[in-house]
C-alpha cells in the first residue's frame, strides 16, 4: 500500500470505533495507552499536513510517543517509510542552468563576510552545495582557507552565557529558529562532514542543545558533535525531535506545528544532559521495513522536476499498471508525505497548515474572548464593537462543523496605512489553519479549500478581487456550508466536486463588491493619530497569541455541540442575510456567558450601521475641500464655515490638474450627490445650511475636522499625506476605473450630522427641493418624515424606520 503509515480521514466514525472513542470537534476522543474503556483523555484529529496523517494530544499528560504507538496499533498503521538517500553526483558540465534554493552567508565574529553556501538544484533535480569565499572584493567559488566558523557566529557572541544554543544540522533549520528568537547555528557541509576542533572553542561555557535530523546520518552527526564539544560546554543535551521515525524529519518540520517553538522549548528545559557513557552513543540502526518497488518508483518520480516528471508519467503508468491520472495523485501524495521540501523540484513551497496544541486545562469563554478582544486592541486601533466581533469570528474558525453559514471577516479602510495587514497578522495567530495569501487565483482557493480547509487570510484585495468575476464567485459560494465547484480533472476529464466552504478575512481599500459585502461582518479601520499608542506587532514575538489560540481551541472543542443547538437572541433590525451571518457569532457569544451576548449583539448593531464605499482618492478631496475653506475665509466670504453642496462641487471641478472636472465614466464635472457618495465613508453628509436668507442643502467646516486630522497633514499644509500624481488636463483610464461609480448597497448609518441642532435653520425643509433632503438614519437621499410619541420627527426610509426606533429606545440620538 503507498500510503500504508497515514491515517484515512474519510470515516471519523470508522476510526473512532477502532480506538474505542467518540467523534468530537473534528477529531476523536479515545482511551488513552493503559486507560479504562470510558476513559477520553486522549485526542486524535486527522491532520494532512502531518507525516502520519494525524496529531495526538493527552489531556492525562501521557508520553506523546507512546499515544502514537497506541493509535497506529489499533488502527493497523506502519511507521512512516524513510525518505530515499541520494547518492552525490559531481556536476555534469553541460552547462544547464541551476536552480538556486537558498543562499546562506557565514560572517566572522566581527560580522565580514566569511563563506557563502548556496543551495541549488542541477538539472537533473539533485541537490547541490556550492561554497565561495569572500577575497575582500567579491565571492570567489571554493571553500576558504583556514579553520570553519560556526553559523550566525556574530549572533552567537552577542547572546548572554545562559542563553541556550541550539545546533541543527543545516542553514535552513538554523534560519527557521532565528525567526521565532531562538539563537541556533549549524557548521558547512551537514552531516557528511568532520568536526573541525577549531570550532570547538565557538562553544566554550555555552549551554549548546542538539537538534539532530530523524535519520541514521542526522543522528550520527549528533553524537559526533557532542562528543566534540562536551567538557568544553557548559552543557550538552541531545533532544531527538522525532525519536521513532526514520524519515529525515528535522526542527523546522516541528515549527510548523509549534510556530512559538512553545513546545520545544518545555522539550530542552526537561532533557536530560548528555553524557558520553549514556545509552546516546550507541550507533544508531537502520530501519528494518523495506519498501517495496512500487513505492520507491513513486518517491523517486515525487522527486523530478515538474517538466520531467511531465515527460515521464506516461510510461511510468503503463509500467505501473495504472492510469495517469491515478498516478498523478499518488505522485502528489507523496509529494504531501515529504513535506513538499525543495527536492521535489517543484516551484514554491507546499501547504502547511498548523493547529494549535489545545490547552491541558478547562478555559472560561467569557474570560477567554476578554483576553481575545483586549489583544487585538493592543496591537490595532479599532472601536471595541469590532474588537469583539473579531474575537467572536476568531472562534468561529473552530467551529464550521457546527454552523451552516461562514461570515467573511472584512476589513476594510478608506486609505492606506489604517493598520488593516497587522490586523491580518494579529489574527491569523489566533484563528485555525491560516493561510495569508496577498494575491489568489479562483483555482486555488477552491483547491486549498477542499484539500486542506484553511482560514484565508487575503490581504491587499483592492487590487485584484473587484475586475474577477470567478473568483467572487468561488468566495460567494464559500458563505454557505456545501458550498463548491465542478471542474474537469485529469487526462479523462473526470467532472470533480470542490468544496469551497470555509473561513475567510478579506483586507482592502474601499468597500468589498456588493455580493460580498453582505456575505460579511464588516471592520473598519481608520489611521491612527499621533496621540494614540498601540504595541507594535511581530511576528517573532507571537507567544502570548499562541497562548489564548491553544485556550481557544481547548473551549471551542470543549463546547462545540452546545453552541451547533444554541439559537442566539437577534437584535431589533438584524435580519435576513445580516442575521445568517451573525447567527454563530452570536451562539458563541450566548455559550460563553458575562455580558458577552449583550456585547455580541452591539457589535452587531454596529456591522449594520457600517457602509464603506471606494475610496481611493479620499485624501485628495479632503485636502482640496480643505483648501476651498481656506480660500473662502481668505477672501472674507460670509459665511466662511459653510458652502453649498452645488458651489463646493462646482468649486473641485475648477481646480486645475485635478479629476473633479471629468469624473467618473461619462467625463463630467463632479455632481452634489456623487460629492455626497465619496464623503459618505467618513459619514460627513450634505445638511441644511442657512445662508442669508435661504437655506441649501450643504457642508458645514467644522464636520471636516476628525477627517482633516486623520487623513491630512497637520502642519498646516493643505497637502494629503498620499498625495497622487498630478493629472492632465483629461482623466486617465486608470483614474475613471478607480473612481467609477460603485455600487452604493442599502445599508444602515450612525444618525448623520444633519440630524443635529443646526444654529439659524429653522425649518428642516426650508427652500430645498425634496430630491436634497435625506435619510435621518442611513444618509442616503429621500425617506419620509415621522413622527414620534415624544414629538420628535425624523426623516427616514421605510426600511431604516426599525433600526432608529430601536435606537431611540436604546436611549441614542
Amino acid at each position: 500500500m503507498i500510503r500504508a503509515s497515514r491515517i484515512d480521514i474519510a470515516s471519523l466514525a470508522k476510526i473512532a470505533e477502532q480506538l474505542g472513542g467518540d467523534v468530537a470537534g473534528g477529531g476523536v476522543l479515545c482511551p488513552g495507552p493503559d486507560h479504562s474503556a470510558d476513559d477520553r483523555s486522549l485526542s486524535v484529529k486527522p491532520d494532512r499536513a502531518d507525516r502520519e496523517g494525524f496529531v495526538t494530544h493527552s489531556f492525562a499528560g501521557d508520553d506523546w510517543r507512546s499515544c502514537r504507538d497506541h493509535v497506529r496499533k489499533l488502527l493497523g498503521l506502519a511507521e512512516p517509510k524513510a525518505k530515499p538517500k541520494e547518492k552525490k553526483q559531481k556536476k555534469t558540465g553541460d552547462g544547464k542552468p541551476w536552480t538556486t534554493l537558498g543562499t546562506y552567508i557565514y560572517r566572522d565574529a566581527d560580522n565580514k563576510p566569511f563563506l557563502r553556501v548556496e543551495k541549488k538544484l542541477d538539472d537533473k533535480g539533485k541537490r547541490r552545495f556550492v561554497q565561495s569565499y569572500w577575497n575582500g572584493s567579491g565571492w570567489v567559488t571554493g571553500a576558504p582557507k583556514g579553520p570553519k566558523i560556526p553559523y550566525r557566529l556574530p549572533e552567537l557572541k552577542a547572546a548572554s552565557e545562559t542563553t541556550v544554543i541550539h545546533f541543527c544540522e543545516g542553514e535552513k533549520d538554523s534560519d527557521t529558529l532565528a525567526k521565532i528568537g531562538f539563537i541556533a547555528t549549524t557548521m558547512s557541509e551537514g552531516s557528511s562532514a568532520e568536526w573541525d576542533k577549531a570550532a570547538t572553542k565557538h562553544f566554550k561555557d555555552r549551554h549548546v542543545v542538539i537538534l539532530p535530523d530523524a535519520d541514521v546520518p542526522g543522528r550520527k552527526h549528533g553524537l559526533k558533535v557532542a562528543t566534540a564539544i562536551h567538557g568544553v560546554a557548559a552543557s550538552v543535551r541531545v533532544v531527538d525531535l522525532y525519536p521513532d521515525r526514520h524519515d529525515g524529519s528535522d526542527v523546522s518540520d516541528w515549527i510548523t506545528n509549534d510556530t512559538a517553538g512553545v513546545k520545544l522549548a518545555k522539550l530542552v528545559k526537561e532533557a536530560d544532559e548528555w553524557e558520553p557513557t549514556g545509552p546516546a552513543t550507541s550507533e544508531p540502526s537502520e530501519p528494518e521495513e523495506e519498501q517495496s518497488e512500487i513505492d520507491i518508483e513513486i518517491a523517486r518520480l515525487a522527486r523530478l522536476p515538474v517538466i520531467k516528471y511531465e515527460q515521464e508519467r506516461k510510461t511510468a503508468a503503463e509500467a505501473l499498471g495504472v492510469r495517469a491520472s491515478v498516478l498523478d495523485r499518488l505522485v502528489q501524495d507523496e509529494r504531501a508525505r515529504l513535506g513538499g521540501d525543495d527536492d521535489t523540484g517543484l516551484q514554491g513551497r507546499a501547504i502547511s497548515l498548523a493547529e494549535p496544541e489545545p490547552w491541558p486545562e478547562p478555559v472560561d469563554g467569557a474570560a477567554l474572548l476578554d483576553d481575545i478582544s483586549k489583544a487585538i486592541g493592543a496591537h490595532v486601533i479599532m472601536p471595541d464593537a469590532s474588537r469583539d466581533a473579531c474575537a467572536l469570528w476568531a472562534a468561529h474558525t473552530f467551529l464550521l462543523d457546527c454552523t451552516m453559514i461562514s461570515p467573511r471577516l472584512a476589513i476594510t479602510s478608506p486609505t492606506r496605512g489604517c493598520g488593516k495587514t497587522t490586523a491580518l497578522d494579529v489574527m491569523s495567530q489566533l484563528v485555525l489553519r491560516p493561510l495569508p495569501s496577498a494575491n489568489v487565483s479562483a483555482s486555488a482557493i477552491f483547491r486549498v479549500v477542499e484539500g486542506f480547509r484553511p482560514t484565508l487570510m487575503i490581504d491587499e484585495a483592492d487590487t485584484f478581487l473587484r475586475d474577477n468575476d470567478e473568483l467572487r464567485g468561488v468566495l460567494n459560494s464559500g458563505h454557505r456550508k456545501g458550498g463548491s465547484v465542478l471542474r474537469n480533472v485529469g487526462d479523462d476529464h473526470e467532472v470533480r466536486s470542490f468544496s469551497t466552504f470555509g473561513a475567510c478575512a478579506i483586507a482592502l481599500i474601499g468597500q468589498l463588491p456588493g455580493t460580498l459585502a453582505d456575505r460579511s461582518v464588516p471592520i473598519t479601520l481608520t489611521r491612527r493619530k499621533k496621540d494614540e499608542t498601540i504595541k507594535p506587532f511581530r511576528l517573532d514575538r507571537v507567544g502570548h497569541l499562541v497562548v489564548l489560540a491553544r485556550r481557544l481551541a481547548r473551549w471551542t472543542a470543549d463546547h462545540a455541540v452546545e453552541i451547533a443547538a444554541t439559537e442566539p437572541t437577534m437584535p431589533t433590525g438584524i435580519y435576513n442575510r445580516a442575521a445568517d451571518n451573525w447567527r454563530p457569532l452570536l451562539a458563541i457569544a450566548t455559550v460563553a456567558g458575562g455580558k458577552w451576548l449583550e456585547r455580541g449583539q452591539a457589535a452587531a448593531l454596529a456591522s449594520a450601521a457600517a457602509d464603506i464605499d471606494d475610496a481611493a482618492l479620499l485624501e485628495l478631496l479632503l485636502g482640496d475641500i480643505r483648501d476651498i475653506f481656506a480660500k473662502r475665509a481668505a477672501n472674507e466670504i460670509d459665511p466662511a464655515d459653510r458652502i453649498p453642496s452645488a458651489a463646493l462641487a462646482e468649486a473641485l471641478a475648477e481646480i486645475e490638474g485635478r479629476p473633479w472636472a471629468e469624473y467618473g465614466k461619462n467625463d463630467k464635472p463632479l455632481t452634489q450627490n456623487k460629492l455626497a457618495r465619496l464623503l459618505k465613508p467618513l459619514k460627513i453628509v450634505p445638511e441644511n445650511i442657512r445662508i442669508d436668507d435661504k437655506v441649501p442643502k450643504g457642508y458645514i467646516l467644522e464636520r471636516f475636522e476628525e477627517a482633516f486630522s486623520r487623513y491630512l497633514d497637520p502642519e498646516g499644509s493643505s497637502e494629503p499625506l498620499h498625495r497622487y500624481n498630478p493629472f492632465k488636463s483629461s482623466t486617465s483610464e486608470l483614474f475613471q476605473s478607480a473612481t467609477a461609480e460603485t455600487d452604493v448597497a442599502d445599508r444602515k448609518y450612525e444618525k448623520p450630522y444633519n440630524s443635529r441642532p443646526c444654529s439659524g435653520v429653522a425649518d428642516r425643509r426650508g427652500g430645498a427641493g425634496e430630491e436634497d433632503e435625506v435619510c435621518d438614519y442611513c444618509g442616503r437621499a429621500g425617506g419620509n418624515e415621522v413622527a414620534f410619541s415624544d414629538g420628535q420627527t425624523a426623516r427616514l426610509h421605510r426600511e431604516c424606520e426599525g433600526a432608529y426606533r430601536h435606537r431611540l429606545d436604546e436611549g441614542g440620538e
